[in-house]
């Protein structure tokens, strides 16, 4: 059996965290003895301090074994984020663009199986089907789409609202949360936009595509 069997691997974690725990336990006891027993300081603080440490000093070991045992995918979202504007005046129509960098740290490949938006005011709701991604050479991006480990994944996302009374004066709100294949939202969702719409905006979005590159939402 070689060094590298997932099995010795994992038999070894076991054995190390056996030891931590009876180090630990250990550690306590001359704690509670301190409690009683005059110590000079630096004994005092040299336990405080061998208990910190084997806390803390995680075996690699046994994070190998624990990562092998659980597979999973580890997502990261660039934010914040420029957001572009575009009003479709005739048809009562905004559609909201945005960039996405997603990155995998994780040791199994993950996907991003859905997108959901609110947008107020008004309130509204959008998910999948009001969603459009594209690449960096302008074709569709289907979702589902996967995120492979150790690769950014740059996308450019949009989203669309159609009513009555959605570019009015006054401070609005974009959330953009993406759906991981545990059906969760992915890390440092939602992303955040808020802006003002002012009516000489309006003018403009109206005609061309606006991008926002400050929209912190406080």
């Amino acid at each position: 059996m070689s060094a590298d069997d997932p099995q010795l691997r994992s038999e070894r974690a076991f054995e190390e965290i056996g030891a931590l725990k009876h180090q630990v336990e250990g550690l306590k006891k001359d704690v509670e003895s301190l409690k009683t027993e005059s110590r000079s300081w630096i004994r005092t603080w040299g336990v405080y301090l061998g208990i910190l440490a084997s806390v803390f000093a995680v075996p690699r070991a046994a994070k190998e074994a624990y990562d092998s045992f659980y597979q999973h995918p580890k997502f990261s979202v660039l934010t914040p984020v420029p957001l572009t504007l575009f009003y479709d005046t005739p048809h009562q129509k905004v559609t909201f663009s945005f960039p996405v960098l997603a990155s995998n740290y994780g040791n199994r490949g993950g996907v991003i199986v859905g997108a959901t938006a609110h947008f107020e005011p008004p309130p509204m709701d959008a998910t999948d089907p009001q969603f459009k991604f594209v690449d960096e050479t302008r074709h569709t991006v289907d979702i589902p789409f996967p995120v492979p480990v150790g690769v950014s994944k740059s996308v450019v996302g949009s989203v669309s609202f159609t009513g009555n009374g959605l570019m009015v004066p006054g401070r609005h709100r974009l959330d953009v949360t993406l759906i991981g294949d545990d059906r969760k939202p992915l890390p440092m969702m939602p992303m955040q936009f808020c802006f003002d719409i002012t009516d000489e905006l309006i003018a403009v979005i109206s005609q061309e595509s606006q991008r926002l590159l400050n929209t912190p939402c406080d």
